[in-house]
């Protein structure tokens, strides 16, 4: 009797603390539900897949809310992941380090001799080490006037390469961290030329089976043969299916598609050292802080890291016209997660980067975060601005309708204004926020929307006043 209640005590001192383990995770899977519902809820997000990985294991995964199409998000459903393909595409031009076929300090021309960059006065050339950081000297503005241009096929990057070609550097290559999705538009037009395939050949076949990515891609045609369905853009906060955009020639940028599972997949990999695909040295150097940001935040090969003694990680978020996603690993605390949404609208980018942040929380320190709220002031300022211009240009319409004797030259002058204006305010925008109009459409498609309102309404009172200026003209003429 002695032996079996001894027994019966052992048992339970190594089933008590397993038994405590298990409710804490619970308990963190818990609070990540109700986080992820309030979160979807607050921001009117449509679907949501989320995958954790803690100490090589996947712990936690689960879909939330609906497709475009109107299934259920699942571990399965495919997402465009945004700038979540850099740190994928620097991983395969560090197995081609790896393999002895690149260098990262020789002069891209050497890889892409019918490629030409123009530079004021020095002799530096960019080199393969600034492509992967940003810092090439090619400004944000030249590439997102290629980027989502929705081109397909196999020679969707050589032909953005092509239109890229002649650009101006504006800085002198290795000087300042400017992020352009040129820089991965050309990586991957040197993998293609050293390894004479498609992008998205090598990639499948080199990277994504190596890692065990089953659906993944790389491209339009396999992305829809594996049921990719687009996402949402938002307008005032409130989701609307979106036509799809998938461009073939942004995929090394920003178009890879992928699912929660297969992410989660290369987080073990990643975790694990990378010893699939690079040695310990390449490995080493891919997940190294290169250029300094700010603070304890650098920019490295594709990836944004932190170097806080006490909380360093490794992270990149990503954005398309509808969908973001974010990914963070934290090597030290052994976790890393994806993060992948169906919505987007550049006014409400921070809401995922809360919801990342809220996450990371709750993995770290077992309490619930608060769920922040997000503002569209942006969208209803200018919305209320373009309406009171509006009636401010009836009312002026209608004054001026009514005086018997005007004021002609100073009439002339406000009508040649607002037209002015009309014709400088997309312009100036553009230059303001270094984003061309097509982006700016795509991206924020509702204040978008508002500005060509406004421009509308500019253009539409000088019309009118210069026409009933010149008319009231006529007729004092004729008196």
């Amino acid at each position: 009797m002695k032996k079996i209640l001894i027994s019966i005590c052992l048992v339970c001192c190594i089933m008590l603390p397993t038994a405590s383990q298990v409710r804490g995770e619970m308990t963190k899977a818990g609070l990540i539900n109700e986080f992820m519902r309030d979160s979807m809820k607050k921001y009117k997000i449509p679907g949501a897949s989320l995958a954790i990985v803690q100490d090589g294991k996947l712990i936690y995964q689960a879909g939330f809310g609906e497709q475009s199409n109107g299934a259920p998000v699942t571990k399965d459903t495919m997402f465009t992941i945004g700038s979540v393909s850099k740190p994928i595409t620097s991983l395969a031009i560090m197995k081609l380090v790896d393999d002895g076929e690149v260098n990262l300090d020789q002069e891209i021309s050497q890889y892409l001799p019918h490629f030409h960059y123009n530079q004021d006065s020095s002799n530096q050339e960019v080199t393969i080490r600034q492509l992967l950081t940003h810092t090439s000297g090619i400004s944000s503005y030249d590439g997102l006037v290629l980027s989502d241009r929705n081109l397909r096929g196999e020679d969707a990057i050589a032909k953005a390469v092509q239109e890229l070609s002649g650009v101006s550097l504006k800085h002198e290559p290795g000087e300042v961290h400017e992020y352009s999705p040129a820089n991965y538009l050309l990586l991957a037009k040197i993998v293609e030329d050293i390894t004479n395939q498609p992008f998205a050949t090598f990639m499948h076949d080199e990277i994504f089976n190596r890692i065990g990515m089953k659906r993944t891609a790389s491209n339009f045609r396999d992305a829809q043969e594996l049921g990719y369905q687009p996402g949402f853009q938002s307008w005032f906060g409130k989701p609307i299916k979106s036509k799809g955009f998938m461009d073939d020639s942004g995929v090394p940028y920003g178009y890879m598609v992928s699912t929660s599972d297969d992410i989660s997949k290369f987080i073990r990999f990643m975790m694990h050292g990378g010893r699939e695909l690079l040695s310990e040295k390449s490995f080493s150097m891919y997940t190294s802080p290169q250029v300094h940001r700010k603070e304890d935040m650098y920019y490295g090969y594709g990836w944004r890291i932190s170097t806080r003694a006490e909380d360093s990680y490794y992270f990149h978020g990503g954005e398309t016209p509808d969908s973001r996603s974010e990914l963070f690993i934290n090597p030290n605390r052994g976790y890393g997660f994806i993060l992948l949404t169906n919505k987007n609208n550049f006014s409400e980018v921070l809401s995922t980067i809360w919801m990342r942040n809220g996450i990371k929380t709750i993995l770290e320190n077992g309490t619930m975060p608060e769920v922040k709220p997000v503002n569209h002031h942006i969208q209803w300022s200018a919305f209320f601005i373009t309406v009171f211009l509006f009636l401010l240009c009836f009312w002026n319409v209608s004054r001026l309708r009514s005086k018997v004797s005007i004021k002609k030259g100073v009439w002339i002058f406000i009508g040649s204004i607002s037209i002015l204006l009309a014709i400088g305010i997309i312009p100036l925008l553009c230059y303001f926020f270094s984003t061309p109009w097509r982006a700016i459409n795509l991206y924020a498609p509702d204040i978008a929307f508002i500005i060509k309102l406004l421009v509308g309404t500019m253009t539409l009172n000088g019309v009118l006043l210069l026409m009933i200026t010149m008319l009231k003209r006529s007729e004092a003429r004729h008196r």
